[in-house]
């Protein structure tokens, strides 16, 4: 009976996944048909965004979702949220190149930088490079072509001495070195991820000294929405939060988006 009963639940719930999914696909292509005028598109877009929020909560986790799911919140004029879901799911693929676009996309939408002070600088760093594009797998595979290739030219240079023994050794050497300092750098980056909650600003909000509306803004001007920023500490409802450039304040916990 048990067995009966668990089977008929999955059923229903991978229905109602599958009619989840197609309800924010076909929400998300009227949005696209409509999107000549905003105020017809958004409401779409909305929808769509619901949907696959749902898909989410469901555990459905994967980048593609996240990645759909972020352009239907950015589209509906919900940066904030698109910023947080594209960050979601880029913790599950770090590496995945159409979220990385994507999220370089929803930062263009938040406000410039506050100042030319380092320390309030509010855009992290760009993602771009090799080393972003570079998975984990992908230093695998390096490594161990690199450790082939000198397996190789070892062998060949105390057998018959052959004249590009010692360039395909040295080719596999600097291979070698390559991965262990890309593999270093990501997992420091990876710690200092671990270290620290990540959490997306709401709306426009001053940056204070303290814990309190009372306290000065820390900043010469408000916050815009979809800044990200690092967690320092919490105290009564507010969280003591670090922007990319360094500078350390406080905003109001009601104001943050947490990652999903």
């Amino acid at each position: 009976m048990n067995a009966l009963v668990l089977t008929l639940s999955l059923i229903v719930t991978q229905t109602a996944v599958a009619s989840d999914g197609e309800s924010a696909r076909l929400s998300f292509q009227l949005g696209v048909e409509c999107r000549d005028d905003s105020r017809i598109a958004r409401p779409h877009f909305a929808t769509a965004a619901r949907d696959y929020r749902q898909l989410w909560e469901r555990g459905e986790h994967s980048p593609e979702l996240s990645q759909s799911w972020a352009r239907a919140e950015f589209l509906a004029g919900n940066l904030p949220e698109a910023v947080a879901t594209a960050h979601a799911g880029l913790r599950l693929a770090p590496h995945h190149a159409g979220l990385q676009r994507d999220l370089e996309t929803y930062r263009d939408g938040v406000a410039p930088q506050l100042s030319t002070k380092p320390e309030e600088q509010l855009r992290p760093a760009r993602l771009s490079g090799v080393r972003a594009r570079i998975s984990e797998w992908d230093l695998f595979w390096i490594a161990a072509g690199a450790m082939v290739l000198l397996g190789i030219g070892h062998a060949r240079r105390f057998t018959s001495g052959g004249s590009w023994a010692v360039p395909v050794a040295l080719v596999g050497v600097l291979g070698g070195i390559v991965c262990a300092g890309l593999a270093a750098k990501r997992s420091l980056e990876v710690s200092e991820d671990c270290a620290s909650t990540l959490w997306v600003l709401r709306t426009d909000e001053p940056l204070r000294k303290g814990n309190g509306d009372s306290h000065a803004n820390r900043l010469s001007a408000t916050l815009p929405r979809g800044t990200e920023l690092r967690e320092v500490g919490h105290r009564g409802g507010w969280i003591q939060v670090q922007v990319t450039g360094g500078a350390v304040g406080w905003l109001p916990e009601r104001s943050l988006l947490a990652i999903p």
